[in-house]
């Protein structure tokens, strides 16, 4: 099933670990033949910033790897927070990373619904871990890696998922009684916030082809 992968991680594979280099960490590859962002398809703009002397910066993110960037852009007068602009692009400039930490206030403020809005447009990458989650120890299912969830409503959803999975994300919040979305991309942050998290979703469902 095309879901293999990660259905293999999820039960069999969630120990713990962490690779030393981190897909999303760029800063060691400066230099390196082709961009880390060559694969993303758009960009989706979390803020628009002054850069003096002259000119514009965005901070955003990518898709579909969901990296945090910021690039330099020519016009800044057509877009707007929020807008999803197609690469390869004239107007944006070469990408580089940004630490979450160092994203501005209004930055921050729009990454879970930019993240929400990516997840619901690339639905079924995203999907695969509602209707992949196993559990990771006799005690811990991987839906508890969702903010707010615990060993009781892991095992509800588990129940109420069944052997046919969700086919969509209102399926999951209508039986489930939870913000599907929502979870899963306040857990990207925390991922984003704090590279020791694992395991790290954004690898496994995001980045594993890249």
């Amino acid at each position: 099933m095309e879901n293999f992968r990660t259905t293999h991680f999820m039960r069999e594979n969630l120990s713990g670990r962490t690779e030393d280099t981190m897909p999303g960490d760029v800063n060691d590859s400066d230099g390196d033949a082709g961009s880390p962002y060559d694969r993303e398809v758009r960009i989706r703009i979390l803020d628009i910033q002054d850069r003096r002397p002259i000119g514009h910066e965005i901070q955003c993110i990518t898709e579909p790897s969901l990296h945090i960037v910021r690039s330099r852009i020519i016009d800044s007068d057509a877009i707007s927070t929020g807008d999803c602009i197609d690469l390869p692009s004239e107007v944006v400039g070469p990408m580089s990373e940004v630490r979450l930490k160092d994203l501005s206030g209004t930055a921050q403020q729009e990454l879970v619904s930019a993240l929400s809005a990516s997840i619901s447009a690339d639905k079924e990458r995203h999907l695969s871990f509602y209707n992949s989650a196993g559990p990771m120890s006799l005690k811990f299912h991987s839906f508890q890696l969702l903010p707010g969830i615990g060993n009781s409503k892991a095992m509800q959803m588990v129940s109420l998922r069944g052997s046919s999975g969700w086919h969509e994300f209102e399926e999951i919040d209508e039986s489930c009684g939870i913000e599907s979305v929502r979870l899963l991309a306040e857990r990207y942050v925390k991922e984003m916030e704090d590279v020791a998290q694992t395991p790290r979703l954004l690898d496994l469902l995001v980045r594993s082809e890249n």
